[in-house]
């Protein structure tokens, strides 16, 4: 994985991420990748998950965190 701070035109901080097909193929396997923020001067930490659907990334991310206050289902109307 890369990462990577820089700034967009506007001048707001965007965090850029870049995921390898090795990355990517641990996700599909279950295994969520952690991004630790303080490398990019940031506090705290990003974890990035896959889910074939978004009921399946909910159950992923509750798994991972049932500490998790809340996990936010987006609507499709």
């Amino acid at each position: 994985m890369l990462k990577a701070r820089g700034q967009t035109m506007d001048g707001e901080v965007a965090l850029l991420f870049g995921l390898s097909r090795e990355n990517v193929t641990r996700l599909v396997s279950g295994k969520p990748i952690r991004v630790d923020l303080t490398e990019l001067g940031l506090p705290g930490d990003v974890y990035i998950f896959f889910g074939e659907t978004e009921d399946a990334l909910s159950d992923e991310m509750a798994h991972a965190f049932p500490q998790a206050e809340k996990i936010d289902k987006r609507r499709r109307d």
